[in-house]
């Protein structure tokens, strides 16, 4: 294993400081260092900054924090950082959200995984993600692709407990900053939901494909450690940020998917609109129905520009 990986690790922050105090602290304790720690604070209002003043925790040389003039949801947050890292002439970038605790030798297993790996020039690494509990989150996606005689490969690296994966989220992920160089950065208008899947499959698409690295755990302290699902959400607020997940499936749907399959994912979504309204014992059934709506709306009538700024992002190569 090489111990001398520059190694940048970035975390987007929003309103959880004692989240972040705990993340933080894990990724100070890994057993395989990182070079700096990129925090995002994306336009905390709950005194987030004072953290890293000099009589705070996380005053050090290793850590750069960087505030927001305004919330840039989670995908910005991580265009945003991603970008600063790659920035800097290091070897691999290692992100992450505010409430996610790497275990002490959680990057030590995902540099593991990549020297197995390192002659298929994986375009990242994804870690085994568990709630509180110790229930499943965040599972990725198998990979669909076969070999030469038509067979399914992706346990072809499960001796090292590590699989072949069509797409992850951005819970504890690690890629080399050539695949960024080569792929650009993720879509910020995304705002929220599916920047990660959608950016994973550039990766693998034009870099490398992706693998799941089973020993790499980390534990995902969401608050509602649950599925997304519009039909059961509570929260009146989140009700109406569920747009930007039926928007931007669709987008990334139409441009990984075979042909034709973004429209079975519009019938798809406007199934589950009509369950909304249709379903026994759904609360906020109308602004649920309509948010939908509005998700797919939003999805015919701009998913075009979207499509553009993935191509553009191929095309400008990210030229640091």
């Amino acid at each position: 294993m090489n111990d001398r990986y520059d190694i940048r690790a970035v975390v987007v922050t929003y309103n959880r400081k004692e989240l972040l105090q705990e993340c933080l602290e894990a990724i100070l304790s890994q057993s395989y260092p990182v070079r700096e720690v990129i925090v995002i604070n994306n336009h905390s209002t709950d005194g987030t900054e004072k953290l890293f003043l000099e009589e705070g925790p996380f005053y050090s040389d290793q850590i750069k924090l960087i505030t927001t003039e305004k919330n840039l949801g989670g995908a910005g947050g991580f265009s945003f950082g991603i970008r600063k890292a790659a920035e800097q002439e290091c070897d691999f970038i290692w992100i992450m959200d505010d409430d996610t605790i790497p275990e002490t030798d959680s990057l030590q297993e995902l540099v593991r995984g990549y020297g197995i790996l390192e002659k298929e020039s994986p375009g990242y690494l994804a870690s085994a993600v568990f709630g509180v509990n110790g229930e499943p989150m965040n599972v990725p996606v198998i990979s669909r692709k076969t070999a030469e005689n038509g067979y399914a490969d992706w346990y072809r690296y499960l001796y090292a407990g590590a699989v072949k994966i069509r797409h992850a989220t951005f819970v504890s992920l690690l890629f080399p900053r050539e695949a960024v160089l080569r792929v650009g950065y993720p879509i910020s208008d995304y705002f929220l939901w599916g920047d990660d899947t959608e950016y994973t499959q550039r990766l693998g698409r034009h870099y490398g494909e992706g693998y799941f690295i089973g020993s790499s755990k980390v534990i995902h302290k969401r608050f509602n450690a649950r599925s997304v699902s519009i039909l059961e959400e509570e929260n009146e607020t989140r009700v109406r940020l569920y747009r930007y997940y039926y928007r931007n499936s669709l987008i990334t749907a139409k441009e990984y998917n075979p042909p034709g399959n973004s429209a079975l994912h519009v019938c798809e979504f406007v199934l589950v609109s009509l369950k909304c309204l249709l379903k026994s014992g759904v609360k906020y059934r109308w602004l649920k129905f309509c948010t939908v709506q509005k998700g797919i709306w939003e999805y015919l009538l701009s998913s075009g520009r979207y499509r553009k700024q993935i191509s553009t992002e191929l095309k400008e190569n990210s030229k640091i």
